[in-house]
């Protein structure tokens, strides 16, 4: 689950995806900034296609640009192509951006929180605002997890970027739906959010 603090400093969000991956240079320094290890002394520059399905914060200039990034690693992999891992189960991908130039680039240089991804995919026939759609996705435990019990680990952080997106009222409905799927753990953290976040009570079972 994507932390919170990344969708805040995040001037663009958007849904898309990244294609015609290809090098697009090498670079040698002495030390590079955290988050990458201080082991690496040479980044790969990549770029891709970003092609734009819909925007849910900020704009972007040009629904296709260049997406550029570096990796302490050759190859040019946005993430490890193994199809047992996560990564290659997303459906839906939320990317977080920042426009440089003619480039768009990761909000954090060397950060793995580029994007936060969906089992579900998006619906572009829908008429749901893009704010409202991905507010519904990030409470909907289907298109995040596998169980209810491990969907209920992520609830807050979840929670708190959906209210912002859907507004109070629809937060608070979609949520106490949420208490009433039958799980334990989830029905707790929910209520927890409910009067934490929200200065609500909890339904009764």
């Amino acid at each position: 689950m994507l932390p919170p603090g990344v969708w805040k400093e995040s001037p663009i969000a958007a849904v898309g995806e990244v294609v015609n991956i290809r090098p697009y240079g090498e670079q040698n320094l002495d030390s590079i900034p955290w988050p990458m290890s201080p082991n690496v002394h040479k980044l790969y520059w990549c770029e891709g296609d970003f092609k734009a399905i819909a925007i849910v914060k900020g704009q972007l200039s040009s629904p296709t640009k260049k997406y550029l990034w570096a990796s302490g690693f050759p190859g040019c992999k946005l993430w490890d192509d193994n199809p047992h891992l996560i990564f290659n189960r997303f459906k839906t991908k939320v990317w977080f951006l920042r426009e440089e130039g003619e480039f768009l680039r990761p909000t954090f240089d060397g950060g793995t929180d580029r994007f936060i991804g969906f089992f579900t995919k998006w619906d572009e026939s829908r008429e749901l605002p893009a704010r409202r759609a991905l507010g519904t996705l990030l409470l909907s435990p289907a298109a995040n997890s596998d169980t209810l019990g491990d969907y209920a680990r992520y609830l807050w952080d979840a929670g708190d970027i959906a209210c912002e997106l859907l507004g109070k009222a629809e937060c608070v409905r979609q949520i106490t739906a949420l208490t009433k799927l039958g799980d334990p753990a989830l029905r707790e953290n929910a209520c927890n959010f409910l009067k934490g976040q929200m200065d609500e009570t909890c339904p009764s079972k």
